[in-house]
């Protein structure tokens, strides 16, 4: 299933159309959320929906949607268990990303539920007050970089305090092999990008859960 809309949009607008909150509207005249419901939708009945921008202008978006079982009877597809239930408490998080879209939608996302979101100006100052110490999470752009473009800025973190390891949580757009051996070898949870609002959420909570237990 394809459908298109007429608005030209620029590499800025196609990288981040689905990230929540992102939007190219006046304020008061959009909320970025309804490209990234559908989103949401789309991926959670195991589909896929991507943006291209045809040379005839504008822009097409793609949904592909697996094929319904012919037999009724089959078992359904396995679910996901549901992040573990917490008590209420008020947690302190360090976001680590440059982009605005993201950094609203962190905040709302973890706000509204009474936790207090703090954003590091640049990897540097990530590491200052990862060291001053006190956040329960630690969400990082995995394209962050350290002074000098070179190493990573998550890489730094862990070697310099292996403990946060275990409250980290890296947001990637790149899911190929080399970036999943690096995070499993580094031994650090993650989610897609552009985000899924509810994975980030329980995400969230089942690393809460692990470090409470722990």
């Amino acid at each position: 299933m394809t459908w298109c809309i007429c608005a030209w949009i620029n590499d800025v607008v196609a990288q981040n159309v689905f990230t929540p909150f992102f939007t190219t509207k006046e304020p008061g005249k959009g909320t970025g959320l309804g490209l990234s419901i559908t989103y949401t939708i789309v991926e959670n009945h195991g589909g896929r929906i991507t943006v291209e921008r045809p040379s005839t202008g504008g822009a097409a978006f793609r949904v592909d949607l697996p094929p319904v079982r012919a037999d009724a009877n089959a078992p359904a597809a396995p679910i996901r268990p549901p992040a573990p239930a917490l008590p209420h408490t008020k947690r302190t998080v360090l976001l680590v990303d440059d982009d605005l879209a993201v950094r609203r939608m962190v905040k709302a996302l973890f706000g509204r539920d009474g936790h207090e979101v703090e954003v590091a100006h640049n990897p540097q100052h990530a590491l200052e007050l990862a060291q001053r110490g006190g956040f329960d999470l630690i969400i990082v752009d995995a394209r962050a970089a350290t002074r000098g473009g070179g190493k990573l800025f998550v890489e730094e973190l862990v070697a310099r305090l292996p403990a946060l390891r275990d409250r980290t949580i890296v947001a990637t757009g790149d899911v190929g092999v080399a970036t999943e051996e690096t995070l499993t070898r580094l031994g650090l949870r993650y989610v897609r990008k552009p985000f899924n609002l509810r994975d980030l959420r329980d995400e969230a909570a089942r690393l809460w859960a692990a470090t409470a237990v722990s």
